[in-house]
């Protein structure tokens, strides 16, 4: 069962568990949370020269210590952003700071999307109910709640559900999938803090927004905490001449 007054989650849990496994406070937990949206947007620019063969690099966020990962907590692709073996190169990707739930929907690919979605702030409330049709389920809109620093998404509807986070895009038109929880149980609170911590990794084998189902076999390249950085940056991307590793460091 859950800790709630460490918000550690024991290993142990069974499916059978999950009302306690999710509901914690929020405010004893030592994660940091996602900041307001208001000046937090970041936007990363990464450039290649010449860089010998093509190369791809998946984009995804750490997440955080709520759930079993792999088992009830899956993070998704965020971005995967592609460069040239020849010539100059240039991606970018924009961090909103526009964070909310979903209402996950299984894709070919093992690939995810928002059949539903709301924004939800850190110290707001939403809660996942069954359609009336009975046919799906939607997220309501986000109210006050009573943990400052976490978001909180309660499971209304009769059955365990699956619930996603993401960030909306900067166009404010769509929920850009970042982790998914499943078998969050009838009637429990999904109560999490969040950093977005920007992890990347050469891979070849994952499309965006796909569910990461185990560790990376790859070494990470980059790790930030995106609030710690300008909001406009710029990244060198290339392959060491002498042991072919790929190296992203600041232009």
């Amino acid at each position: 069962m859950a800790d709630k007054d460490s918000g550690n989650i024991s290993a142990s849990n069974s499916p059978t568990d999950i009302v306690e496994k999710f509901a914690y406070k929020s405010a004893s937990s030592t994660l940091n949370s996602f900041v307001t949206t208001g000046g937090n947007t970041r936007e990363l620019e990464f450039l290649s020269n010449d860089l010998g063969k093509e190369l791809d690099l998946l984009l995804m966020f750490e997440p955080p210590q709520v759930g079993k990962l792999y088992v009830d907590l899956f993070p998704v692709c965020w971005k995967v952003i592609s460069f040239g073996a020849t010539g100059l190169g240039s991606a970018s990707v924009q961090y909103t700071a526009d964070t909310g739930f979903f209402v996950p929907q299984n894709r070919s690919g093992n690939r995810v999307s928002a059949s539903n979605a709301q924004r939800c702030q850190s110290g707001e409330k939403c809660a996942l109910r069954t359609n009336a049709n009975k046919n799906g389920s939607y997220i309501t809109k986000a109210v006050p709640s009573k943990a400052p620093k976490a978001l909180q998404c309660v499971n209304e509807t009769e059955r365990p559900a699956s619930i996603g986070i993401g960030f909306m895009n900067e166009a404010g038109t769509k929920m850009e999938p970042a982790l998914v929880w499943n078998n969050i149980a009838k009637d429990s609170t999904l109560s999490t803090e969040l950093t977005p911590k920007l992890k990347i990794y050469a891979v070849s084998d994952y499309k965006e927004t796909q569910l990461i189902r185990g560790d990376i076999e790859s070494p990470l390249l980059f790790e930030k905490n995106l609030i710690s950085l300008p909001n406009s940056t710029e990244w060198k991307v290339s392959i060491d001449e002498g042991t072919g590793k790929v190296v992203i460091e600041e232009a």
